[in-house]
């Protein structure tokens, strides 16, 4: 008996073919997936290995250096003003700048300062404005500069002082502005700098005066500005000091009273 005819099973050209190109391509995606992510590991491995191998920035120069650079140049100089607030000096920097008898400004920053210096500095026979931030200047040193009879401003944000050793600067003829810095300051020292009846211009901070405590700094005879920063006036001491004193200028916080008539 014959066998019924089966027809071979064939795979279609077509098929196969795509199926080929199927694999090709994702050969392909394999391979552009691994090129990217040997990239990403070589970018990686080559900031940290270059992170490694860069050297460091080259130091400034010292405080030590600017400041004799600028001494150095001073020296040859006309010049009666310094200002060194870009960096910090000691003591022994600032004692230096005590030999010049011709400067009429200091403003410096520094991180210490000596009683000897203080003497040193009341003694200069052309100083006018003496500016010293953040090193502390106590009752000793308020006394010594009492007795300068040619400074007209003093300004110390960091002064470590009682009110007697601000009561000291009565002595000081010339005196005209004064900027205090006082933590835990009160009316009590704010009743001294009132006692400097020469005073025309006053900037008081970190010194919680009080309503009571105005009233005492105006009745300073020449008084013409008042900037106070972290005082404990209410808005009603504000208001009565802007009626009773149309003609003071103002400041508080750093910012013009809105009330202030004389907002320039």
């Amino acid at each position: 008996m014959d066998k019924p005819d089966v027809e071979p099973q064939v795979t279609s050209a077509p098929s196969a073919i795509g199926k080929l190109l199927s694999n090709r391509r994702v050969r392909r995606i394999a391979l552009a997936a691994s090129g990217i992510l040997v990239a990403l590991i070589v970018s990686v491995g080559y900031l940290f290995i270059r992170e490694d191998t860069v050297p460091p920035p080259e130091p400034g120069p010292s405080a030590a250096e600017q400041f004799e650079e600028q001494l150095a140049s001073l020296l040859k100089s006309n010049e009666s003003v310094v200002r060194i607030d870009a960096f910090t000096i000691d003591d022994a920097m600032l004692q230096k700048l005590t030999s010049l008898d011709r400067l009429n400004t200091i403003q410096v920053e520094a991180d210490s300062v000596s009683l000897d210096t203080i003497v040193a500095i009341a003694k200069m026979p052309k100083l006018e404005q003496l500016h010293i931030r953040k090193a502390a200047i106590n009752d000793e040193m308020f006394a010594a500069l009492a007795e300068s009879s040619t400074i007209w401003l003093l300004n110390f944000p960091n002064a470590k002082v009682s009110p007697a050793g601000i009561e000291c600067l009565a002595k000081m003829p010339s005196l005209r502005q004064l900027r205090l810095g006082i933590n835990d300051g009160d009316n009590r020292h704010g009743r001294a700098v009132a006692t400097l009846s020469g005073l025309r211009a006053v900037h008081l901070i970190r010194v919680a005066v009080t309503d009571e405590g105005l009233h005492s700094l105006v009745k300073m005879p020449y008084l013409e500005s008042l900037y106070l920063d972290d005082s404990s006036i209410t808005d009603a001491g504000w208001t009565w000091l802007i009626e009773k004193s149309p003609q003071l200028h103002v400041h508080v916080n750093q910012k013009h009273h809105d009330r202030d008539p004389q907002n320039h």
